[in-house]
């Protein structure tokens, strides 16, 4: 942390009309927004979010500004809610319900046509290849702790195509900063806690013991 830093002025965005903590949410945003577009969702799209941290939180909350059907999957109670919130119109507790029973009640046996990696898990990795439709669209963004066997067989038969994503470019941030100036959404339901700087320490601790309660901390100065 420092008082001062330098950077190309190109990087710099201006924007004058946000509060500070909707300053602090456009970033993480723009990668699950940059991921949507990368994968070209429309309104005829059925679409799987594994995983409802702050990276599926933007694909979720993209996908539905952008017409589709959104179906999102984590094992917490408390972000399957605040994806609903942002547009999700189903919600699956991978815990305590059967994923591909109830994507196939969903879909009609179809399997959604576009899903999106959002953990970093080997489980929601393969899920995601197992569950899409066929001729469907894969769409990776998390990094998983360790290498996955791949189902050559099964993405080679099913016609699929998979893609990873990673970061935003200048029109996801343009996106965001406009959703966020003329959206009703109360932005706060995507705060986990607002601390000081001398409880930093305490805070990554306790997000490093149980991270699936966790969106985003912010630390205020």
């Amino acid at each position: 942390m420092t008082e001062y830093i330098s950077l190309p002025w190109q990087k710099v965005i201006v924007e004058q009309e946000l509060s500070g903590i909707q300053l602090a949410l456009v970033e993480p945003l723009t990668v699950g927004f940059h991921a949507v577009d990368n994968i070209g969702i429309t309104d005829i799209d059925t679409v799987v979010v594994f995983g409802c941290g702050m990276i599926g939180s933007g694909a979720i909350l993209r996908a539905h500004l952008r017409g589709a059907t959104v179906i999102a999957v984590d094992i917490d109670d408390s972000k399957l809610e605040v994806a609903r919130k942002l547009g999700a119109k189903f919600q699956i507790n991978a815990k305590t319900q059967d994923i591909h029973k109830e994507l196939n009640k969903i879909t009609e046996e179809n399997g959604p046509s576009v899903a999106i990696e959002a953990a970093g898990n080997p489980v929601t990795y393969k899920s995601a290849i197992e569950e899409v439709g066929f001729a469907g669209r894969v769409v990776c963004i998390g990094y998983a702790k360790e290498d996955i066997p791949s189902p050559t067989k099964l993405w080679v038969q099913k016609e699929l195509e998979i893609r990873g994503s990673r970061n935003a470019n200048p029109a996801d941030f343009d996106a965001v900063i406009k959703f966020l100036k003329n959206s009703s959404l109360d932005e706060r339901i995507l705060i986990s806690k607002i601390i000081d700087i001398q409880d930093a320490t305490e805070a990554m601790k306790q997000w490093a013991e149980n991270p699936g309660k966790i969106l985003k901390i912010l630390v205020q100065f």
